[in-house]
């Protein structure tokens, strides 16, 4: 399990596409690269007050060009795994470290990206949770929605969620344990250290990714201590209500598979791929 610490959409067109003219002799020459806003889920309110997306409900993002597509097709990023992480920071006019991005954030850009690259229509190979037969389906990226119940007063009423104005982040109470942890949104960091987890240590691992504090302790030594010995019963409800709990895009898309009609939500899947028009 590793150790616990405090971490720190779709386009939005709102003001009109800005353009970014080249400098040097031949800027008259080169095509001028146009960006556009995209709405952020997180609307900036989870980020520390020294990031450069505090409090920022949108962010300028330019167009992708060739240079971008160099940066996907490069074998020594994608075998040091930054890929995602080099071409987001290309494509931010802002100068922002793309692992502290939140990953609702990461992926609002990402999918804002490739519309305005590629279109909306994303073709991908999806393995059908009935037949398990490798299918082509063709996913339409103006069909994601913003996850926004952490913003919604009512719901975490409902839920019996005290969400911390100062410090951004979310308090509940266990139903077995009473126990009373606090969670907050991951980052493209923190999503990245989940995806190299040891399978065996997978469910305690992803809870101590989460939960930052146990009974108002922020101890790494307590919080693990008590995710060992956790009731099975608390951990599903922690895994259950932290995805409503943190801004986000919605990325499930019906499914129906053409070899045995079975009907399912699947995931959109956002890899470097993603950006390859098939």
């Amino acid at each position: 399990m590793r150790n616990n610490q405090r971490r720190t959409s779709r386009a939005a067109q709102e003001p009109p596409p800005q353009i970014h003219p080249p400098a040097g002799n031949n800027a008259g020459l080169a095509y001028v690269v146009p960006t556009e806003f995209v709405e952020l889920p997180s609307k900036g309110q989870f980020y520390p007050q020294n990031h450069p997306l505090f409090q920022k409900e949108t962010v300028e993002i330019k167009f992708m060009t060739a240079r971008d597509e160099d940066i996907l097709s490069s074998t020594t990023l994608i075998k040091k795994g930054v890929v995602i992480d080099r071409l987001l920071e290309n494509l931010i006019i802002e100068d922002v470290d793309s692992t502290t991005l939140l990953i609702g954030d990461r992926n609002a850009i990402m999918i804002a990206a490739r519309i305005s690259s590629y279109g909306a229509g994303y073709k991908a190979a999806v393995e059908c949770p009935s037949c398990a037969i490798s299918v082509t389906y063709v996913f339409d990226l103006n069909k994601a929605n913003l996850l926004d119940k952490c913003f919604d007063k009512k719901f975490l009423d409902e839920k019996n969620v005290y969400f911390d104005e100062n410090n951004k982040f979310f308090e509940f109470e266990l139903p077995t344990s009473k126990v009373k942890v606090a969670v907050d949104p991951l980052t493209g960091a923190d999503e990245k250290e989940l995806t190299e987890l040891d399978d065996e240590q997978l469910i305690t691992s992803t809870l101590a990714s989460l939960i930052i504090s146990v009974n108002g302790n922020m101890d790494s030594g307590v919080i693990e201590g008590f995710i060992e010995n956790m009731p099975a019963s608390d951990s599903k409800f922690v895994r259950t209500l932290y995805p409503n709990l943190v801004p986000n895009i919605d990325l499930k898309q019906k499914f129906v598979c053409e070899n045995c009609a079975h009907k399912a939500d699947v995931e959109v899947p956002l890899t470097a791929e993603f950006f390859w028009p098939g």
